[in-house]
């Protein structure tokens, strides 16, 4: 029979409540750093613009390596409204529950005499404000890249861990930013756009660094001006949501606004879906059998609620992913005895003799990197019995000393 657990060390015997889960939930209030300028650009009629996002941070939040989401809005590239569809709300609702969440303005169609839209009149106005959004979006990237390896990582994000969010022609942006990544497969329009504005990554600021390190694309009401583009990205997930029908961008394959054909076909999210599954690539569509657009709409429906929930689990899931993969390769540890295993909560570690002299330090993690329980112990301990309330799932302990670092994997079933 296994040693019971002396009084002396009963104290660890707790009972935690995980009511509420970062990433999943809103655990924070939040920090606005407003009009952070990342760069500049000439705009369509060459007069230099400012480019600037509003950055918001999970607030007293300990974390030093928070996901960052950029968010996208839309508007026919030709309105620069960082509030359209209340986009800056999403990008609050996500740093509630602990990202690190970037708002941007990105350059658009302009004109003082006739409308904008009549200027899409020319399809190379049309894709060259499809490029010039895309090199924006890239230098907006590339500026927390600078910020990690030139100014000691102010924000406190992981550039490893990058989502996009996009809506309308942020949407679009979004997935031309993410998957036209070669002028030798882009078409011939756009190479011609391309090579007027500065090519494709543009110069509207912060040179010399990548924008890698995006996990995912979340479009609302998005297209692609050609499914071919996506080829070799399978590691950048996808998850989309469109009205159909939609008059505004195509739910299938179409024009824009429907009869705007001169600006060439486009692919919208249900063809685009198929084709990620075809290339690999994890993906979730949504079809809204409503028509409407975008899908995104700021009204408090269930449509807009079902939106918000998805993309909480769909990026949830890859930062769960992700943490699991740092965490094994961070510890490259000797793994431990924990029994039974699985667990309902109710489990023992047995302390390896090697560190049983040693004062230990065990902590309890959750996947999504959530610290849960940690503990300071006396040397001398052969066999440390916990009582944890923990919800079904897979969680790690370390058990760290002065002669290196233990960790072994529990999972939990009630």
């Amino acid at each position: 029979m296994r040693k019971v657990f002396t009084s002396l060390f009963l104290f660890i015997l707790i009972s935690i409540s995980f009511a509420q889960t970062r990433y999943k939930d809103e655990l924070f209030s939040i920090t606005k750093h407003a009009d952070v300028v990342y760069g500049g650009n000439y705009d369509n009629n060459n007069h230099w613009t400012t480019l600037v996002m509003d950055i918001y941070e999970p607030q007293s939040d300990t974390a030093t390596a928070r996901p960052l989401i950029f968010f996208v809005h839309g508007g026919s590239f030709t309105d620069d409204n960082r509030k359209d569809q209340d986009i800056d709300k999403t990008a609050e609702f996500f740093a509630k529950k602990g990202y690190v969440t970037a708002n941007i303005y990105y350059r658009v169609e302009q004109t003082t005499v006739i409308s904008p839209y009549l200027n899409f009149a020319d399809t190379y106005n049309w894709h060259r404000a499809i490029g010039r959004a895309t090199q924006d979006l890239k230098a907006a990237i590339r500026f927390f890249k600078k910020d990690v390896a030139t100014n000691n990582n102010s924000y406190k994000v992981d550039t490893s861990t990058m989502f996009i969010y996009g809506s309308s022609a942020g949407a679009i942006t979004a997935l031309h930013t993410v998957y036209l990544n070669d002028t030798i497969e882009m078409s011939g329009v756009f190479k011609a756009a391309y090579k007027s504005i500065g090519g494709l990554d543009g110069e509207s600021g912060n040179p010399g660094y990548t924008i890698k390190g995006i996990k995912g694309v979340v479009s609302c009401s998005g297209a692609i001006e050609d499914l071919n583009y996506i080829n070799n990205n399978s590691e950048i997930e996808y998850l989309a949501f469109h009205n159909n029908p939609d008059f505004t961008v195509p739910y299938g394959e179409g024009c824009f606004i429907t009869i705007a054909c001169w600006l060439g076909t486009f692919y919208g999210d249900s063809r685009i879906f198929p084709r990620m599954q075809q290339n690999g690539t994890y993906s979730e569509f949504y079809p809204i059998n409503i028509a409407g657009h975008p899908v995104d709409q700021v009204a408090d429906t269930a449509t807009h609620r079902m939106i918000l929930q998805k993309t909480t689990d769909f990026l949830y899931r890859i930062v769960q992913q992700n943490t699991v993969t740092s965490l094994i390769s961070k510890n490259k540890s000797i793994p431990f005895s924990i029994f039974p295993n699985p667990t309902n909560g109710n489990f023992t570690l047995e302390i390896p003799k090697s560190i049983q002299a040693q004062k230990l330090n065990i902590e309890v993690v959750s996947v999504a990197g959530q610290q849960l329980f940690k503990q300071e112990l006396p040397a001398l301990q052969k066999e440390i019995p916990l009582h944890l309330n923990l919800e079904d799932g897979f969680y790690f302990v370390n058990i760290t000393s002065d002669k290196g670092n233990y960790f072994s994997k529990i999972q939990v079933i009630h």
